[in-house]
């Protein structure tokens, strides 16, 4: 497909062609996509996927047809490594523009306050390496032209655990990069030109304050507010920042809204993708309402339209009970090996 004027600026002919090929039937849909990634990068150059890390509340600004995949609370290396195959077949096909992960995908169990058993082993390098592993995977599955990590309240451990003792260390800043020597995504080894953004709070912790906006409509942050309801705790958020919120952190899995007459506040929490069973998660039987979920959306209208995925049991084709999540009418099976 060609134009015969030439473009007076790479933003309106990447807005050109995505009007076009929107309009069209039977095109190539990596035409689509590669037009959508322009204007993402036109849109947001020089800011929102400028930054390796922010501190506060970042702005994205996403066109209609962006995509986006939410990915709630892994905590590898106690992540369920069944369901994340149905999660990468999922990813492959919905091909997100954007990616966010939206806390606590490490678990830094190595460096928790909280008592251990004595026979559970604690690895704060491997627990890097393989959380780092699992990202870089699943950022090259889904395809995404920018990822956004948001950092939650157990990547926070690093920083708490150096506090007390070692105050001076924590804020060492690294002499080349001027960020925190002993950051997350410095100890994670990503840098600049990684198409990744780590959110961090004002005072560069992570779980409580960092967070994007997108759109100036719904604001994606791990949260802090726990209620016992699903649905409950980013409807509190909403309330007290009067925009709609999304966030993981407590592993519930809902919806809520709320006529606020002028507008409507959207609450979403997405779930988690942990296994309950190991031995990381030992207080995961404490709580009955954990929901294995992910979020999928897409920016309609400019406005970010969101739903919750949650996996349920089906049957393979062994006949074995298995967890699968369902979207567009596809069943993404978990792996029953």
């Amino acid at each position: 497909m060609t134009t015969k004027k030439k473009p007076s600026s790479k933003r309106s002919v990447t807005r050109r062609v995505a009007k076009k090929v929107s309009q069209e039937t039977g095109v190539d849909p990596k035409v689509v996509r590669e037009a959508i990634n322009k204007e993402i990068l036109a849109r947001n150059a020089g800011k929102s996927l400028g930054y390796l890390s922010f501190a506060g509340i970042l702005p994205v600004d996403l066109p209609d047809g962006t995509r986006i995949a939410v990915l709630p609370d892994i905590h590898v290396p106690a992540h369920d490594k069944l369901l994340l195959w149905a999660v990468k077949k999922f990813l492959k096909d919905f091909q997100p523009h954007i990616l966010i992960f939206i806390g606590d995908v490490a678990d830094v169990f190595a460096l928790s306050r909280w008592g251990r058993p004595p026979r559970v082993s604690a690895d704060m390098q491997y627990e890097l390496d393989e959380t780092r592993r699992l990202v870089d995977e699943l950022m090259k599955i889904s395809g995404c032209v920018h990822t956004f990590y948001i950092m939650g309240n157990h990547e926070d451990r690093i920083m708490r655990y150096l506090k007390d003792p070692a105050t001076g260390v924590a804020n060492i800043l690294d002499p080349n990069t001027r960020e925190p020597i002993m950051s997350f995504h410095g100890l994670m080894g990503y840098g600049k030109g990684d198409p990744v953004t780590f959110l961090y709070d004002l005072d560069e912790r992570s779980g409580y304050g960092g967070a994007i906006v997108v759109n100036e409509d719904m604001e994606f942050h791990h949260g802090f507010i726990v209620r016992p309801k699903p649905g409950a705790s980013p409807l509190a958020d909403a309330d007290r920042t009067g925009r709609s919120v999304s966030h993981g952190h407590t592993h519930r899995a809902g919806m809520v809204s709320r006529d606020m007459g002028h507008k409507t506040l959207r609450a979403y929490e997405f779930g988690h993708l942990t296994d309950p069973t190991h031995p990381y998660m030992g207080y995961a039987n404490l709580l009955n309402n954990w929901r294995q979920a992910i979020g999928a959306g897409e920016i309609v209208g400019g406005k970010v339209h969101l739903q919750p995925l949650a996996v349920k049991p089906v049957k393979s084709t062994g006949g074995k009970l298995v967890n699968a999540l369902v979207f567009n009418g596809q069943i993404y099976r978990a792996s029953d090996r």
